[in-house]
């Protein structure tokens, strides 16, 4: 009998993580209309190792440990943003780069580099330095710890400053699979600076199916925003929304999110 438990356990298991999707690329192409300020955007991904989901086709594992590169743009009313970059992991180590580019009347360089060291594989502590070309140096600290409550739920944090701790954040995320093909997040982020003060905000998702869900955001300064998502088939996906703010309501807010993921 107990051999016989091994053998089922071990087919459910082994159904379970078929089940799970997983993709090398994941881009999106965006649009949005805040208060009539129009922003198109594209950003896309590539992953050295398949990145395995969590069942929803957009979530994945709270730290990311895949190989990567990246790039995106954004271009509004006002001016335009590029940025590349890249991580690479080898054994507990993690290094980075990022090159960013705002053009807004001027050009504003920034460049990023980063080195991080796992503990263990759910918890990272890193640094990044930041040089401003036509701005101040600076440097940020991570540490985030991902809490597994079972082989699909998790709690995920991340503690981050500066060099001067003039600027301190947490961000915390939690991941529920409900069963019978239902999930929900709740994410959150805290910060506080000495020259701005603090500011939170607070969102959630509950996915009806792996591929639909419906989204609602809001913080401090009374934005809110809400929409939903639903993905065609496992490679394109479509999120649209509408975002305002309590106090004035003339801040309309339309955008649209196109996934395509391989």
């Amino acid at each position: 009998m107990k051999k016989l438990a091994v053998i089922i356990s071990s087919i459910l298991l082994s159904g379970a993580a078929t089940a799970a999707d997983s993709y090398n690329s994941i881009s999106h192409v965006g649009y949005s209309d805040t208060d009539g300020n129009d922003t198109a955007s594209v950003d896309s991904k590539y992953y050295f190792s398949p990145k395995s989901t969590l069942g929803p086709y957009d979530q994945f594992e709270y730290i990311n440990k895949q190989t990567n590169v990246y790039g995106s743009y954004a271009d509004d009313d006002f001016g335009d943003t590029t940025a590349v970059g890249g991580e690479y992991f080898v054994k507990d180590f993690v290094v980075g780069a990022e090159y960013t580019n705002s053009d807004y009347g001027t050009n504003n360089e920034a460049y990023k580099i980063s080195a991080g060291y796992f503990f263990n594989p759910d918890l990272l502590m890193k640094a990044t330095l930041v040089e401003n070309k036509d701005g101040e140096d600076f440097a940020l600290f991570d540490l985030a710890y991902n809490h597994k409550l079972n082989s699909t739920d998790y709690i995920g944090f991340t503690v981050t400053s500066d060099d001067d701790f003039d600027y301190r954040a947490v961000n915390a995320k939690y991941f529920m699979d409900l069963k019978q093909g239902n999930y929900l997040t709740v994410e959150g982020t805290i910060s506080d600076t000495d020259d701005f003060g603090s500011s939170w905000e607070l969102g959630s998702n509950y996915y009806f199916t792996k591929a639909t869900s419906a989204f609602v955001t809001f913080d401090k300064e009374d934005n809110y925003s809400f929409g939903a998502q639903h993905y065609f088939n496992r490679n394109v996906g479509l999120k649209a929304g509408y975002g305002n703010n309590w106090d004035d309501s003339g801040s309309d807010a339309y955008f649209a999110n196109v996934s395509l993921q391989f």
